[in-house]
């Protein structure tokens, strides 16, 4: 059996700002993590890593393992996920790899003065070597950016997400993988959408929340791959963080 946690990151500069609409005075294309972000990754990491943390195995498993167990650790290119992933990938003892893939709807952008994503340009391999050197990156990512491409369109989103659950789906296929996977809000909730075959209800994602489904800064998401299945056990669990660190 195979298990996947999809992890929200921890708080981000930009998500202090939220207010409903990404056209907020001071919001950045790429924000760092806050000082609340980096306790929450810091704690998250301590969770993930404990030998007694996941009691909630699957119900017809012989094993009564009550760990975590991950065996690999993924982020996207965002600064936002790599900064909440090393917290993991330190506390667990385990190699963290960048996946090209997996990154925010709509990529690196800023909003102009007529409220149009404008697309803007990701950090190059030097950038990223430099300042994360233990994080594996893309063998064809190169100095000319990782995005370097207009804002994703709706469209372009949705096909990236079908593709990233058919490559995931896949790649767990009868294995005993354990997957940490560092994403972000709206990533996570179109996933789910995808791999459960659940409409975007236009309604939630017109009012409020903008989603099907909600996840705090570093909730964690599973999802148990057997015998050709694919359930959820649980979304957004923050049993980890005490009531003061919790945020959206």
């Amino acid at each position: 059996m195979a298990k996947l946690y999809l992890i929200r990151h921890a708080q981000s500069a930009n998500n202090v700002l939220y207010n409903g609409s990404d056209e907020v005075e001071g919001r950045t294309s790429d924000p760092e993590i806050t000082e609340l972000g980096h306790r929450q990754a810091e704690t998250l990491g301590i969770h993930l890593a404990h030998p007694e943390s996941e009691p909630r195995q699957h119900p017809f498993n012989p094993v009564k393992d009550t760990r975590f167990g991950l065996t690999h650790i993924y982020c996207s290119l965002m600064s936002r996920s790599i900064l909440t992933a090393e917290y993991i990938a330190a506390a667990c003892s385990l190699d963290l790899q960048a996946l090209p893939d997996i990154f925010e709807r709509h990529g690196i952008y800023d909003i102009d003065k007529n409220g149009v994503h404008q697309g803007r340009p990701g950090q190059d391999r030097d950038y990223f070597e430099d300042r994360f050197p233990r994080l594996g990156l893309p063998e064809e990512m190169n100095n000319s950016g990782w995005w370097n491409r207009p804002a994703e369109s709706d469209e372009d989103f949705f096909a990236r997400m079908k593709n990233v659950v058919t490559n995931i789906r896949q790649q767990l296929a009868g294995s005993d993988d354990c997957i940490a996977m560092v994403a972000h809000g709206d990533f996570i909730d179109q996933f789910v959408n995808q791999l459960m075959g659940v409409a975007r209800h236009q309604h939630n994602y017109d009012n409020h929340w903008v989603a099907n489904w909600t996840f705090h800064n570093t909730s964690i998401s599973r999802f148990d791959f057997v015998d050709g299945a694919h359930n959820v056990v649980y979304l957004n669990r923050i049993d980890h963080l005490p009531g003061e660190m919790v945020s959206w």
